[in-house]
C-alpha cells in the first residue's frame, strides 16, 4: 500500500496537466454487471503485486439506473471505509450512456485518491458509464485507460455478445480461441454479419454441452433459424441441449418440417419431462397428423387418468391408421378400463377389420374381446363384420347367448354366414351344434343340406335325428321346382333328402301331383341307391294315388330293409283297406326297423283290428319296435273306456324306466297325450333324470297333459341348470290351467340370466 501512496501525487499531477480529447468510450451491458472492482494484493507467478480484482455484488444486477450507480459506489465505500471515509458520488444525465458521474473524495483521505479513482472508474464503466469525474483530482473525466494498475477484465465467448449492443471493454473469445475486442465484433456484425452468424452456429458442434445449449438459446436473436443445424440437436446426447432446442423451435411450431422432426424424436426421448414437452409442442399444431402425437404420448407414457382421456380423445382422429394401430395395441393393456376405453374409440372410428383381427389375439383380455365382438355384431354394420362378432360371441359367451348369436348369423343370409354355421355343426359343444342346426333351419338355404346330412353320418341318437330333420325341413321348405332340381344334385346325400321331401312338397302344392313329380318319384324308386329308393317310396305314399300305390306294392319285397321300412311308413298314409296284408306281413320281417315301421303305419291308420297284433310288440326285444308299439297303442286307446286307459297308462309308466332311450322318450311323449293325474305321476319319474334330454322331454310332456297337478313340477323345472329344460318349462307353464302361471313366469323372469329365455318368458307372458 505504501507503493501506491507514493505514486498518487505523480498520477494526480499528470492527470491535471493532461490535455487532449477523450475518444468516445462505449457503454457496458444494457442490463449492467453485478461486480465491483477492488484493489488487492495478488500473486502473479513468483511475485506478489497489487491489481484490480472483480468481486461479486448480487445487489447490483438488473437494469442500470441512477440508484444502481449509487449503490455500486456505496458497495465500494462499504467494503473499504478506512480508505473512502466520507467520499460520495453524484449522478446526473441519462443513465448509463450519457450519465455524468462525479466522485467527491474525502479530503481527509486524499492519500488514497488513486485507489478510489481506480476502483470507481472500473466499477462505473462496467455499468456502461463512459467516464467518471473526480473534482479536485483530475482535470477531465477518466476512463479505464487512465488507470495505471493491472486489472482482471471480462472475457466472454462470441455467443454471449451477439447480436452486439454498444461496445464494452470486454474481450470476445472467438470459436477458434482468438481474443477480439468487442468493438471489432461490432464492426464485423455490421460489415459481414453472415460470417459472424456462421461462427455462432459453429458452437453447435462444441464438445461441451453447456456451450451448445448456451449457443442454441441465442440463435433466435440472429435472424431466421437455420433449421438443418437446429433440428439435428433434437437428437443431442444431452437432455438440456434438446430442451433448449425445443424452446427455440417454438417460433417455428407451425412448420411441417419442424413438427415432423419433433414427432420423430418424441417416442425415443428418454427424459420423461422433455418427452411431455414435445407432446405439448405437437399438441398445439393445427395439422391433425401432428396434433394427434400428444395423445399418442399420453396413451403410452401418461398418468392413468391421462391414458384414459387420450384413449377417448383418439376417437376424434378418423382416417389415421396410426390411431387405429395405437388403439389396437392398447387393447392388450393391463388396465381393463383402459383397454375397454380403447375398444370404445375403435367402435367410434368404425375400425372394423382391425377389431376383427384383434378377436384372435390371446394377449387381449377375454372380457375386452367380448366387448369387441358385441360392438362388431351390432346391426348396421356389414355382414362380414357382424359375422365375425357373432361367431366370436357364440364361441365364447355362455349358453344363453349361443342361440341368439347364431340365429343372427342366419339372419345375415350370406354364404359366409351359412358356412360359419356349418362349421359349428362340428363344434365340441353339443349346445353349439344344436344351436347351429336350428340356425341353419332358420336361414333355410338349401345349400346347407349337404353339411347337415354329412354331419348326421357321424352323429347318433337325438343329434342324428335332429340333423336329419333339419335337412328335411330345409328341403321341404324350398319351391317344388327347387326340390325337383335337387333330386339331380351331384351330392348323393342331397338327392336322398330331395326325394324324401318331394312327396310332402308336392302335397303342399295342392291338387294332383304333376306328371313331372310322379315321373321323378317313379324314377327314384328304381335307383340303385337304397336310400333314394326308400325316400321315393315315402314320397309316393304322401302323394297317394293308384300309380303310387301300385309302385309301393312292387317295392314291398325290396332287398333293402331301409326300403321296406320306407314302404311300410308310406302305406301308413294309405287307406286302411289298401295293402293291409303287406303291413301285417312286415310284422314278421327279420329286420326290427321294418317291424317298427309297420307298427307305426298301423297306428297312423288307426285300425283297431290291428291292436291284438301290436300289443305283444310292447315287449319286443327291439327298442325301436317297443317304442313304435307304445305310439300305436296310445292312438288306439285315446277315447277308449277308463279301464283300458288305466291299463295303458300302467304300460307307459313301466316303459318310462325302460333301459332304452328311445323307449323312454316314446313313453313320455305318449303320456303327455293324457290329461290325467296318473299320467303326470308317471312322467314325474323322469323329471329329475340325470340325463338333460330326458328331463326336457318329461317337462314337455307335463305341459302337454295340461293337468293342474303338473304345475309344481314345471315350476321346479324353471330353475333347472340346463337351458333346454328351462325352455321347455317356460312353454309348459303357458299350458297350465289357473291364474298363477303368469306370476310364476314373472318371478322367473327376474331370476333368469339367459337373454334368449328372458325374451321367451316375456313373449309367453304376453300370450297368456
Amino acid at each position: 500500500m505504501m507503493k501506491a501512496k507514493k505514486r498518487i501525487g505523480a498520477l494526480v499531477a499528470g492527470l491535471l496537466m493532461s490535455a487532449g480529447t477523450l475518444t468516445a468510450v462505449p457503454q457496458a451491458w444494457a442490463q449492467g454487471g453485478n461486480v465491483r472492482f477492488s484493489y488487492e494484493e495478488v500473486r502473479l507467478a513468483d511475485e506478489r503485486d497489487y491489481m484490480l480484482v472483480p468481486r461479486a455484488e448480487g445487489s447490483l444486477a438488473g437494469e442500470v439506473t441512477k440508484e444502481t450507480l449509487e449503490r455500486a459506489f456505496e458497495s465500494l465505500r462499504r467494503a473499504k471505509r478506512p480508505t473512502y471515509g466520507n467520499s460520495y458520488v453524484e449522478v446526473s444525465g441519462r443513465v448509463p450512456e450519457r450519465a455524468t458521474v462525479e466522485v467527491h473524495i474525502d479530503r481527509n483521505h486524499a492519500q488514497y485518491a488513486l485507489i478510489i479513482i481506480a476502483e470507481a472508474v472500473y466499477t462505473m464503466t462496467e455499468f456502461g458509464v463512459p467516464a467518471v469525474s473526480f473534482p479536485g483530482h483530475a482535470d477531465r473525466p477518466l476512463t479505464r485507460a487512465d488507470v495505471p494498475f493491472a486489472a482482471y477484465t471480462l472475457s466472454v465467448p462470441l455467443w454471449k455478445v451477439v447480436p452486439p449492443g454498444p461496445v464494452t471493454s470486454a474481450q470476445v473469445i472467438m470459436p477458434d480461441g482468438e481474443l477480439v475486442a468487442m468493438s471489432e465484433v461490432r464492426e464485423r456484425w455490421t460489415s459481414a454479419r453472415n460470417e459472424v452468424v456462421d461462427q455462432v452456429y459453429s458452437y453447435l458442434d462444441a464438445a461441451q454441452a453447456h456451450t451448445v445449449r448456451s449457443a442454441v438459446e441465442v440463435l433466435p436473436k440472429l435472424g431466421e433459424l437455420r433449421l438443418d443445424a437446429v433440428l439435428a440437436l433434437l437428437k443431442h446426447e444431452d437432455a438440456r441441449v434438446r430442451q433448449a432446442t425445443l424452446r427455440v423451435l417454438e417460433e417455428k411450431a407451425g412448420e411441417e418440417r419442424v413438427l415432423a422432426a419433433v414427432a420423430e424424436r418424441m417416442p425415443d426421448e428418454s427424459s420423461a419431462t422433455l418427452a411431455r414437452a414435445m407432446a405439448e409442442f405437437l399438441g398445439g399444431a393445427r395439422d391433425a397428423r401432428f396434433n394427434v402425437q400428444k395423445q399418442f404420448f399420453l396413451l403410452r407414457r401418461g398418468e392413468d387418468a391421462e391414458k384414459l382421456a387420450a384413449a377417448e380423445a383418439l376417437a376424434k382422429f378418423s382416417g389415421d391408421e396410426r390411431v387405429v394401430e395405437r388403439l389396437v395395441a392398447t387393447l392388450s393393456a393391463e388396465s381393463k378400463e383402459l383397454a375397454l376405453r380403447a375398444a370404445a374409440s375403435l367402435e367410434a372410428l368404425d375400425a372394423h377389420q382391425a377389431r376383427v383381427a384383434a378377436l384372435s389375439t390371446e394377449a387381449i383380455d377375454a372380457e375386452v374381446r367380448l366387448q369387441l365382438a358385441d360392438d362388431l355384431s351390432a346391426s348396421g354394420k356389414s355382414a362380414d363384420v357382424r359375422l365375425a362378432g357373432l361367431s366370436y360371441i357364440a364361441k365364447h359367451r355362455t349358453e344363453g347367448y349361443i342361440n341368439q348369436a347364431l340365429n343372427q348369423v342366419a339372419g345375415l343370409k350370406t354364404d359366409a354366414g351359412r358356412q360359419a354355421l356349418e362349421a359349428f355343426l362340428s363344434d365340441e359343444s353339443p349346445r353349439r351344434r344344436a344351436a347351429a342346426t336350428e340356425a341353419l333351419m332358420l336361414q333355410n338355404d338349401v345349400a346347407s343340406v349337404a353339411a347337415l346330412r354329412a354331419r348326421a353320418e357321424d352323429a347318433a341318437g337325438a343329434e342324428e335325428e335332429r340333423l336329419k330333420e333339419a335337412a328335411y325341413t330345409i328341403m321341404v321348405s324350398q319351391s317344388l321346382d327347387e326340390v325337383l332340381n335337387q333330386t339331380e344334385s351331384r351330392n348323393l346325400a342331397v338327392q336322398r333328402v330331395a326325394y324324401e321331401a318331394l312327396g310332402e312338397r308336392a302335397a303342399r302344392q295342392g291338387g294332383s301331383p304333376s306328371s313331372q313329380v310322379l315321373s321323378r318319384l317313379l324314377e327314384g324308386s328304381e335307383s340303385r341307391d337304397d336310400a333314394i329308393r326308400g325316400a321315393a317310396a315315402r314320397a309316393l305314399g304322401q302323394i297317394g294315388g293308384e300309380r303310387a300305390l301300385a309302385r309301393l306294392s312292387e317295392m314291398s319285397e325290396d332287398r333293402s330293409a331301409q326300403v321296406r321300412r320306407s314302404v311300410a311308413l308310406a302305406l301308413g298314409s294309405a287307406p286302411s283297406n289298401q295293402q293291409a296284408d303287406t303291413l301285417i306281413g312286415y310284422l314278421d320281417d327279420k329286420d326290427p326297423v321294418v317291424v317298427a315301421a309297420a307298427v307305426d303305419a298301423m297306428g297312423m291308420r288307426n285300425d283297431p283290428s290291428a291292436i291284438e297284433r301290436i300289443r305283444p310288440m310292447a315287449t319286443h326285444q327291439s327298442p325301436a319296435v317297443r317304442a313304435a308299439a307304445l305310439r300305436a297303442l296310445t292312438t288306439f286307446t285315446i277315447g277308449g273306456d277308463s279301464e283300458a286307459v288305466r291299463r295303458h297308462l300302467g304300460l307307459l309308466g313301466g316303459a318310462v324306466n325302460d333301459s332304452a332311450r328311445e323307449v323312454k322318450i316314446a313313453a313320455l311323449n305318449q303320456l303327455g297325450r293324457f290329461d290325467l293325474a296318473m299320467a303326470v305321476t308317471n312322467i314325474a319319474l323322469q323329471v329329475n333324470s340325470e340325463v338333460p334330454e330326458l328331463r326336457a322331454v318329461a317337462v314337455r310332456a307335463l305341459g302337454a297333459t295340461g293337468h293342474a297337478s303338473a304345475q309344481p313340477l314345471i315350476e321346479t323345472a324353471l330353475r333347472d341348470g340346463t337351458t333346454e329344460v328351462r325352455r321347455e318349462a317356460i312353454l309348459a307353464m303357458a299350458k297350465m290351467p289357473g291364474s298363477t302361471r303368469k306370476a310364476r313366469l314373472q318371478a322367473r323372469l327376474e331370476a333368469e340370466d339367459d337373454p334368449q329365455l328372458k325374451a321367451l318368458i316375456r313373449s309367453t307372458i304376453e300370450e297368456i
